[in-house]
């Protein structure tokens, strides 16, 4: 059901009644106002250009990768790791070391991008404590 159909409901409605618990999909302080208002600036925001990667700042866009890369890389581990546990037999001694050096690689890729989320961090701190 859409926001209208839920404005226009509760309109019709008299002053104690509630339209269905499973149309309302806000936190328990919203009005329909609020959702109306939120709608509204959700739909000039779009037509605007404000939605959506395009949008994005190229450094923040290169963070995203940097995340998705990491989530596949532990993608592929646990894919081998099914594949290796699904075939039923033990791991042979270059699998298991295989598996190990993957989870190495993935271990190294999520410090290495947590240390520079983290020195990034301290970076935009320093800066904000410098401006005020």
């Amino acid at each position: 059901m859409s926001i209208e159909a839920i404005a226009a409901s509760a309109a019709g409605m008299g002053a104690g009644a509630m339209p269905p618990p499973e149309t309302i999909q806000a936190g328990p302080g919203a009005s329909i106002a609020d959702i109306t208002s939120f709608q509204s600036s959700m739909t000039a925001g779009g037509a605007n250009g404000i939605g959506g990667s395009d949008a994005l700042p190229p450094a923040i866009k290169a963070m995203f990768t940097q995340l998705e890369k990491v989530n596949g890389e532990a993608k592929g581990v646990a894919e081998y790791a099914n594949a290796a546990s699904a075939k039923g037999a033990d791991m042979t001694p270059g699998e298991v070391v295989n598996l190990t050096m993957k989870c190495h690689e993935f271990m190294f890729h999520c410090q290495l991008t947590s240390n520079i989320a983290n020195r990034t961090s301290d970076g935009i701190q320093q800066l904000f404590r410098q401006q005020s």
